[in-house]
């Protein structure tokens, strides 16, 4: 018997396509925040969200009028027709998360709009409203969920313990943070703050709050524009690979999303740089055009179709691979690990407005309540733009004020201040003009008038002129460059396989075999690239017969097989006889080498970049390369350092290891403690 569903019914079955775990809650609630202008997003979850969501944004809120239409399914203010899904550019558009929250927890809302004296609550249980009434609230939006799947017991059992539905909360959070760096989140969980942003814009230390330190010193950024396509970001060197692909992250309009194709393009950007099994970090954002985008492929919105998405990935690993060539990797070697200290970084919740705005205006404030200078506000953001380099602050003085006496405070923060700049300025650092404001939290109502009185006959100076801290950098002279070429020297040899050598203020080891290995990996390269393989012929021929599918494959790529000096005609319905095959390439069968080929080109792999036929030829560079444990001679080493210099990149074999290692004096004085 076929019977139309109840209301209750379909609504459960809806949410079970939206909300399948508590992260799935926190995504759409959050992404419905900044869909509103928010500038500041506060996440807070108690067991693991099974038990307490609440999200609070400070943004446009929601007219009294509209809050109940807001719970209802399909209804949004993001698209009206199907013709604006090719012109999306907000995160949601389905209209269906409020309504699948809504029918599987207890839901309250507090919500107001900017010209409204008051705002809206409404309590809302199993799709049900309990409570609707006008209420005293902030501007902006703050939902809070509670008893996740409460009338769905058995989705409920299904959930996994509430430490691992939380940290799968705070990975996404991570996500929207790094999609959104000009947003402040904070993220807080079982009355625990897990991180916070504070929205400045700066990508590079959202990296910093969530990767820390280690990562930040370690990326290299990416600015491309071509084919209307923008991509921007960070690409971590290759000594911070993982061994996963949980952070290749990358966003599409600011949406975060897993894609194959970009996938393809970063890991064949990086394939010379990596070991085998392992994988990059990186953090790229993709700005293209929203009618070359299909969004609305999953419920998730994390699947995306992309036009033209050969092109994409080709271009993505060409510039991947260009950035890289363009950086000196070879790794440096840290004899002495300093202990990092953690900065403590406070942020306001979304709806303190006035306490955001005080902030904002008071940025790069020096003196702190107590009237101590503060050495990292001195030093501001240590995060230049993306095409800057790193700065790690070094100790800048500090001057303690205790400003007793209200007429003389103005001379003691004045005297005080130039002493400062002083000592700062003997330690040769770049000079950095700060403005000084009172620390009345007041000030700002109190007027002009006040100040002056305040500060009394003498004013304090409003412009001093202070140092700014920057970590002189010990590891600025690359191996592979013209001046280095003539001035190396080589040492020895030790353990009859690494290579001692010397270059001014460093001395590097050398693997005399992963040296080997990649120059002669360049030179078998350099023929399969130019289509100069030598080919064997094949008695008898080696037939294979092809399904219609891979017909089609073969017969576009004919000169792609050509190029890889194969013969092969055709043997009759959908056959084909192989009469010769490269020499180059041994170890693999006729049949096997073919088909694994005729893979490679049904994807998104051009024919002049095929890891079936890299891997081949590394093996046989592999196979042809001085061993370890063998005996050269001065001469013979120094020719094969002078043929590194050949090479487009010598930093890694064509499996991934490196060919050199740095340490510097620096850190060998450390380590002998001539440097404390």
């Amino acid at each position: 018997m076929i019977r139309i569903l109840d209301d209750e019914t379909i609504n459960k079955i809806a949410a079970g396509e939206v909300v399948e775990k508590p992260l799935n809650v926190v995504k759409e609630l959050v992404e419905n925040a900044i869909d509103a202008n928010s500038t500041a997003i506060t996440v807070e979850i108690k067991g693991g969200g099974i038990d307490y969501i609440r999200v609070t944004d400070n943004g446009k809120g929601i007219p009294a009028g509209e809050v109940k239409t807001a719970f209802l399914r399909h209804a949004t203010s993001k698209i009206a027709t199907d013709e604006d899904l090719h012109y999306l550019k907000t995160l949601g558009f389905r209209g269906e998360a409020l309504a699948s929250i809504a029918a599987v927890s207890m839901v309250e809302m507090s919500t107001k709009i900017e010209d409204q004296i008051t705002g809206t609550r409404i309590v809302i249980e199993g799709g049900e409203i309990k409570e609707f009434e006008e209420i005293g609230a902030p501007n902006g939006t703050t939902i809070v969920v509670r008893n996740l799947f409460f009338n769905v017991p058995p989705r409920k059992k299904f959930l996994h313990s509430p430490a691992a539905e939380g940290a799968a909360i705070v990975e996404t959070m991570q996500h929207m943070a790094l999609s959104m760096p000009g947003l402040s989140f904070k993220v807080v969980v079982n009355n625990s703050v897990k991180f916070m942003t504070n929205g400045n814009g700066d990508l590079k230390e959202v990296i910093y709050r969530i990767y820390g330190r280690d990562t930040s010193n370690e990326l290299i950024p990416i600015l491309v524009e071509k084919d209307g396509v923008k991509i921007e970001g960070y690409l971590g060197r290759p000594v911070i690979a993982r061994s996963n692909r949980g952070d290749e992250n990358y966003f599409i309009n600011s949406r975060y999303v897993k894609s194959t194709p970009i996938a393809k393009g970063i890991e064949e950007g990086y394939k010379a740089f990596l070991m085998m099994h392992r994988f990059p970090f990186c953090v790229l954002h993709f700005s293209m055009d929203t009618t070359a985008l299909d969004v609305n492929i999953h419920p998730n919105k994390m699947q995306v179709r992309m036009e033209n998405q050969e092109l994409v990935t080709r271009l993505l690993a060409d510039e991947v691979h260009a950035a890289l060539l363009e950086r000196n990797l070879i790794p440096d070697v840290t004899l002495v690990k300093e202990e990092e200290k953690k900065e403590k970084i406070s942020a306001p919740e979304p709806f303190e407005t006035r306490r955001i705005n005080r902030m904002s205006k008071n940025e790069g404030r020096n003196f702190v309540s107590q009237g101590v200078l503060n050495s990292n506000e001195i030093s501001g953001n240590s995060f230049d733009s993306a095409n800057s380099k790193t700065e790690n602050a070094v100790p800048v003085f500090k001057a303690e004020v205790l400003f007793n006496d209200k007429e003389n405070a103005a001379e003691e923060k004045e005297s005080e201040l130039k002493k400062v700049a002083a000592l700062n300025q003997s330690a040769g650092v770049i000079k950095k003009e700060i403005s000084f404001f009172e620390d009345d939290e007041d000030s700002e109502a109190s007027g002009d008038k006040t100040k002056e009185e305040k500060s009394g006959p003498n004013p304090a100076i409003e412009n001093i002129i202070v140092e700014k801290p920057e970590q002189y950098t010990l590891f600025q002279n690359e191996f592979f460059t013209e001046e280095a070429k003539d001035e190396f020297e080589v040492i020895g040899q030790v353990f009859d396989t690494y290579w001692i050598i010397a270059l001014k203020d460093k001395f590097y080891y050398m693997d005399q075999h992963a040296a080997h290995e990649k120059v002669k990996y360049e030179e078998f390269m350099n023929k399969f690239k130019e289509g100069k393989l030598e080919s064997q012929n094949l008695l008898p021929p080696c037939v294979i017969q092809l399904k219609p599918a891979e017909y089609v494959i073969f017969d576009k790529n004919r000169d792609a097989f050509a190029n890889l000096a194969f013969e092969i005609e055709d043997f009759g319905q959908d056959a084909i006889a192989v009469r010769a095959m490269p020499t180059d390439l041994f170890g693999y069968s006729c049949t096997e080498l073919f088909r694994d080929i005729m893979e490679e080109l049904s994807g998104v792999y051009s024919a002049k970049s095929l890891t079936t036929v890299e891997e081949r030829i590394a093996t046989r560079a592999c196979k042809a390369a001085i061993k370890g444990n063998t005996v050269l001679s001065k001469e013979s080493a120094k020719e094969l350092i002078e043929m590194l210099f050949t090479l487009e990149n010598p930093y890694q074999c064509p499996h991934g290891r490196p060919t050199l290692i740095a340490v510097s004096k620096y850190e060998m004085e450390k380590m002998f403690k001539r440097i404390v």
